[in-house]
């Protein structure tokens, strides 16, 4: 059985298609999925207990690219993520750090076999991160809240697939996955903060994201 689904993808990869991709193509894709996070927020409320930025959030998005090549398109990509930031563990402590992202990219997207109706590409992308993060404590002797928004250099590099939805169609449907990187100052979430709230200072986070799409090309 395995051996008959990897000879599938190889004939399907092979296979050339009137719809191929071109140079001069414009591709417009949506996308709809799941991200979750990679580490914590870098706060710490209660000795090494520290604050999730996020454990499951929906992502979703949306991308335009010109092919300057068959295999190489250059583009924009917006994404938007809300992520829920409660605790992973059931505690009887009452913390989160609710998490809002606004990605605005600069996005290549390099597509290893154009002339295939079945297409594996890799999306790339360099730009802005706007963050808002909303954090609540509610503890035995701890009761604090605060919000801040911070702005970031954030970038991604994903891998997906993509087919056609038929030989003459300019419709394709695909899966993608990612991972993306911010960055995000916790001095503005707990400026205000009784001790033993502390930060981490201008802290790294990251998250994958996974993605089913649908793109036009005219």
């Amino acid at each position: 059985m395995k051996k008959l689904i990897f000879s599938c993808i190889i004939l399907f990869s092979c296979i050339p298609a009137f719809a191929h991709l071109t140079q001069g193509d414009r591709l417009l894709g949506a996308r709809l999925g799941l991200g979750f996070q990679l580490e914590n927020s870098g706060i710490t409320y209660s000795g090494t207990s520290r604050v999730d930025w996020g454990t499951l959030g929906a992502d979703c998005g949306f991308a335009y690219y010109y092919l300057a090549t068959d295999h190489v398109g250059i583009g924009v990509d917006f994404s938007y993520g809300d992520f829920d930031g409660g605790d992973l563990f059931v505690s009887s402590d009452k913390v989160s750090d609710e998490t809002k992202l606004l990605n605005t990219m600069f996005s290549t997207r390099l597509t290893a076999n154009p002339s295939s109706i079945f297409r594996w590409y890799m999306p790339l992308g360099l730009g802005l991160t706007f963050a808002t993060q909303k954090l609540e404590i509610h503890t035995a002797g701890l009761d604090y809240s605060a919000k801040d928004t911070d702005v970031s250099l954030g970038w991604f590099v994903g891998a997906g697939f993509e087919f056609d939805l038929g030989r003459k169609s300019t419709w394709s449907i695909g899966f993608e996955t990612r991972y993306n990187s911010f960055r995000f100052h916790t001095n503005g979430l707990v400026r205000n903060a009784p001790p033993p709230i502390t930060g981490d200072g201008n802290r790294r986070l990251s998250y994958l994201s996974f993605q089913l799409r649908l793109n036009k090309r005219f």
